[in-house]
């Protein structure tokens, strides 16, 4: 017959190791309950900080959009070194273009625009040209060879760019365009392209003016 296992020593409540098995449990306890208000906290902080970021990045982005177009719509125009700013008026009358008073009140009476070689320019044209942002090419009335390289060189723009002659000028080429003026020793100058190019369609209006076959 099996002898009966001998009953446990219960350890009163008094015992040390009772109590301090006990102090670890509540401790643990308290450091989980601590560790759930904690994380509960950061929830609602991050909560929190989602809804700021949305209350604020709305009028920041449109903030930033406004400044963003501000700055493309009234950024500085570009100017190159050596060009002169001049009355429009006052460039056309040293070439001898001489315009009516009310030139600018009566503007419908303006010819419309005409951009590729002009052999016969009026002021008036003239006038219409520079206002609808043409860039005019000046060359002296007997240098054909000016006037070709001048003639391929607009032939690189679809529009906007005028050739002809003036009998008053003091080096080979003139370049105007409306407020700007700058003279070239040669047809070839690399930057008689770049004037073209720089001060096309900057006049007041923005008239078409293509040129023949672009």
């Amino acid at each position: 017959m099996a002898q009966p296992k001998p009953k446990k020593k219960s350890r009163p409540r008094s015992d040390p190791a009772r109590r301090e098995a006990a102090a670890r449990r509540d401790e643990a306890r308290r450091q989980a309950a601590e560790d759930r208000r904690r994380e509960q906290e950061a929830a609602e902080r991050r909560q929190k900080l989602k809804k700021t970021a949305r209350r604020v990045a709305v009028p920041v982005l449109a903030g930033l959009g406004v400044v963003v177009a501000a700055v493309f719509l009234f950024r500085p125009e570009k100017e190159l070194a050596g060009v002169e700013k001049v009355d429009t008026t006052a460039i056309m009358a040293g070439l001898g273009y001489v315009l009516p008073g009310d030139v600018d009140e009566n503007l419908d009476e303006l010819p419309l625009p005409e951009c590729g070689v002009v052999t016969e320019l009026t002021a008036e044209q003239l006038y219409s040209d520079l206002r609808n942002g043409a860039v005019v090419l000046f060359h002296r009335p007997d240098d054909t060879a000016t006037a070709a390289a001048l003639e391929a060189l607009a032939a690189g723009f679809e529009s906007h760019v005028v050739i002809t002659s003036s009998d008053r000028l003091t080096q080979a080429v003139l370049a105007i365009s409306w407020g700007h003026r700058k003279a070239y020793d040669t047809a070839g100058d690399p930057g008689l392209a770049e004037f073209a190019d720089v001060y096309r369609q900057r006049g007041r209006a923005g008239g078409d003016c293509p040129l023949p076959g672009a």
